[in-house]
């Protein structure tokens, strides 16, 4: 049913889809899907959650693989920028879905505990290439990783926008720009 739902999404936007819409995809009965998933978010945040784990199984073997922060943080944004040109249907259903959670608090405090799982794997891989290397940084690990995020988030929105105007080079040279600022940080304390 989840794989259904991704293809009606990318096809349709997080404002197109609809549970009907999934089940037929899914050749199931609007019943069985309605019996599931009390509602279009719900459908939404499950899907999330299985992506979620892929992409913190990403992160940790970018963590094993570099060898340096340099290659740590531009193999991250060259693996996520190809996944924001790979799935172009789905990232925008997303950037859909983030404006519904931003005006609905009760479905942001559930999309919080998604959001957040990302964000602590993201701070925890942080920590474990800290501690490899010297064990400090110009910003503490969460607080540097909700920056990644975030620069993320606004690259996939301007690119959904301008697609001429970001590719995977800016991603990375964002996410450089972002590390060196952090390691000025540190050096200035």
């Amino acid at each position: 049913m989840l794989g259904a739902a991704e293809s009606v999404f990318r096809r349709s936007g997080y404002h197109g889809a609809s549970l009907d819409k999934v089940a037929a995809e899914a050749g199931f009965t609007k019943g069985a899907v309605y019996s599931t998933f009390e509602s279009k978010a719900d459908l939404f945040l499950a899907l999330l959650g299985r992506r979620a784990a892929g992409r913190r199984a990403d992160i940790d073997s970018v963590l094993y693989e570099a060898d340096t922060d340099e290659e740590f943080t531009a193999a991250l944004a060259e693996r996520f920028a190809g996944s924001i040109a790979a799935e172009r249907g789905f990232w925008a259903a997303l950037i859909e879905f983030m404006t519904v959670v931003g005006r609905d608090p009760d479905l942001r405090a559930r999309f919080a505990e998604h959001h957040d799982a990302t964000r602590e794997a993201l701070a925890a891989s942080i920590r474990d290439w800290a501690s490899r290397e010297d064990g400090r940084l110009g910003i503490e690990p969460r607080r540097l990783a909700t920056s990644v995020i975030a620069l993320n988030n606004g690259l996939t929105l301007e690119g959904l926008l301008s697609p001429d105007e970001v590719d995977v080079q800016l991603y990375v040279d964002a996410q450089l720009a972002l590390l060196r600022g952090s390691e000025e940080n540190e050096e200035g304390r």
